[in-house]
């Protein structure tokens, strides 16, 4: 890591702009990434800049400012990263953007081999910590690929955010090797000047839930609240702030899966219902001595590490930690007790997502949510219809794929029986035309619903059958049963 000068208070100065002059550096034709939850201020500057040069793409992951997706505003490429997510469902229900359908494991090859084809951003955008007494910031708790990409674009403007929650891991960066930052846009909360915006600004109906938003949020949910809660409805700020019920499937589902936990495994938990409700569920409390290696975090995680459920003894990879790509997902206590707090760290998803490297873990149990599976063991978790996206690949293939490699790992998929209040099943005799499937079949291990567990490793084609046919939800089963003779007899 090379230092230019022996006082890195001086690089840092003269790398410091303000968002007007960072703007700058944005080229017509530019490929922007704007990270995971980008501050407000930093999204709406390249806006109004996008909106200057009139063609410039953007690549996102989860935003929070919907004119990004404005076709209005610029022209250029509107590209989903990963995950489509309800915020940007319906710009790409319109056609305004279209999928990036990466995985983490394959996210940096093109660009770190030199491919032709590789697409890395022209300009990066992410909030940053204020540099510590050696000169180095971090990427806080919902890092995902800022570091990532910020070692790998031409440009990074990084805006100094002091309400980043600080956590361990292989988060942080010298400032000599970020280009740009912007300081003294992004305030430390204000939260009896936030209620008052809230009551003030927010329309009637939602004040109550955005109040009681607050009062669940960590320091750094709270600023992403503050800059989005004229834009958002409150119940897409609870999805994004891991605050959740757990309901009477999501509770059936995971009192199966607690039979099927082993002590000592080390476990995944994915974004999406039901999987993300798993601990609060209890399906984890009989164990001992569980390990975590996952994509991202859910509610009650940390707070099952507080119980000591949770302990890394038997971990293969960062024994006695947990690690993480982000810890997103998780509510207000969990990121209260994960704040700079060893026990928890984080890395680049190119590097712990990697099925080569997760699955050297012990007992390695990934554990994911679905959309539909068909009766050979087809997974869906992507779309719904035949093609009609409602998210994206997430890190599924990753960490599903590191659990079916491990030797004695497990690769689970959670989902509820029925969708559109019980009127379809979501265990289908095929899957309609065009459906994209996230998981193969010969990838399937374990399914599991509210009915049951189907365990599909080593099962025929008609095995599998009657096996998820046993989990479906009773409405359905002889119409299934019906369908699956005419397929296999």
């Amino acid at each position: 890591m090379a230092i230019r000068y022996r006082d890195w208070r001086d690089e840092y100065r003269s790398r410091q702009k303000s968002l007007a002059e960072a703007m700058e550096v944005i080229r017509e034709g530019d490929l922007v990434g704007v990270t995971i939850l980008c501050p407000a201020p930093l999204v709406q500057a390249f806006v109004e800049r996008a909106r200057q040069l009139g063609n410039v793409s953007v690549r996102t992951l989860a935003p929070n400012n919907p004119e990004l997706f404005n076709p209005e505003l610029f022209k250029g490429e509107r590209e989903i990263e990963l995950f489509i997510g309800d915020a940007m469902r319906p710009a790409h229900d319109a056609k305004i953007a279209t999928y990036l359908p990466n995985t983490f494991m394959l996210g940096m090859k093109a660009f770190d081999n030199g491919r032709e084809e590789a697409r890395i951003p022209d300009v990066f955008l992410t909030p940053c910590s204020p540099p510590n007494e050696h000169g180095y910031v971090h990427f806080g708790p919902h890092m995902w690929q800022r570091k990532a990409y910020a070692r790998r674009c031409k440009h990074t403007i990084a805006i100094v955010d002091p309400n980043i929650t600080p956590v361990y891991g292989d988060v942080w960066m010298h400032v000599s090797e970020i280009e740009t930052f912007v300081e003294g846009v992004m305030q430390p909360v204000n939260i009896p000047a936030m209620e008052e915006r809230v009551r003030t600004l927010a329309k009637e109906e939602d004040r109550p839930a955005l109040l009681e938003i607050m009062n669940k949020a960590s320091p750094d949910q709270l600023a992403l609240v503050e800059h989005t809660f004229h834009a958002f409805p409150p119940s897409l700020l609870s999805a994004a702030l891991g605050i959740a019920e757990v309901d009477p499937a999501a509770q059936a589902i995971a009192d199966n899966l607690r039979q099927i936990i082993r002590d000592g495994d080390t476990i995944q938990v994915g974004v999406g219902q039901p999987s993300q409700l798993m601990f609060l569920a209890g399906a984890f409390d009989d164990a001992e001595h569980l390990g975590v290696h996952t994509e991202l975090g859910s509610p009650g995680l940390a707070k099952a590490w507080a119980k000591g459920i949770i302990d890394g003894s038997r971990k293969t990879l960062f024994p006695g930690k947990s690690v993480a790509v982000a810890w997103t997902g998780c509510d207000g206590e969990d990121l209260r007790i994960i704040a700079n707090n060893p026990a928890f760290e984080l890395y680049s998803p190119d590097q712990i997502l990697n099925p080569a490297f997760m699955s050297q873990n012990h007992q390695m149990t990934s554990i994911n949510s679905a959309i539909a599976v068909d009766l050979l063991g087809q997974i869906a978790s992507e779309d719904r219809f035949g093609g009609h996206m409602v998210n994206g690949t997430g890190g599924q293939p990753d960490t599903h794929m590191a659990a079916a490699m491990c030797k004695n790992g497990r690769a689970i998929t959670v989902m509820r029986s029925t969708a559109m209040e019980g009127t379809i099943s979501k265990v289908v005799a095929k899957h309609e035309a065009g459906t994209l499937v996230t998981i193969p079949r010969y990838l399937a291990d374990t399914i599991i619903t509210e009915y049951g567990v189907a365990r599909l490793l080593d099962k025929n084609h008609r095995q599998r059958a009657e096996e998820l046919i046993s989990i479906a939800h009773p409405d359905f089963r002889a119409e299934l049963r019906r369908e699956a003779q005419e397929l296999w007899g």
